[in-house]
């Protein structure tokens, strides 16, 4: 696959993959700073898991923000992170949707479902065949 000349418009799920992603990231970023405000005001049960997962959505914030910015440029290779991360994101959304409420693992699946349409319609890399 040649590279897309700057001027050339984006194909859309290439847009939409890289919006999904964004979204997710901010997403996450939110939850980052929830966490923060818990050990702020020590409300967090327990101050070391609160901190660790302000971390860990924090690294999965920048991921997700590279993962965007990739997309963006019209690179093919956030295709499979993006698809891998969206479908783990599906049994998070049914969790979520247990424990918090129906409408959040809803909002959740329909947006890890859009990311996984978005990333198999998106352009992949055409790789060379090899033979043995």
């Amino acid at each position: 696959m040649t590279p897309r000349h700057p001027d050339s418009p984006l194909p859309a799920p290439a847009l939409v993959a890289a919006l999904v992603c964004l979204v997710e990231g901010l997403l996450l970023v939110a939850t980052a700073v929830l966490y923060g405000l818990e050990l702020a005001d020590g409300r967090a049960e327990d101050a070391n898991v609160a901190s660790m997962s302000l971390v860990v959505c924090l690294i999965f914030a920048i991921l997700l923000a590279v993962l965007a910015a990739a997309w963006r440029k019209g690179a093919t290779w956030p295709r499979t992170a993006t698809l891998v991360w969206n479908m783990l994101l599906l049994p998070a959304a049914w969790t979520l949707s247990t424990t918090t409420g129906i409408w959040a693992g809803l909002g959740l699946a329909a947006l890890a479902l859009t990311g996984v349409v978005a990333a198999l319609l998106a352009p992949a890399a055409d790789l060379p065949d090899r033979t043995l």
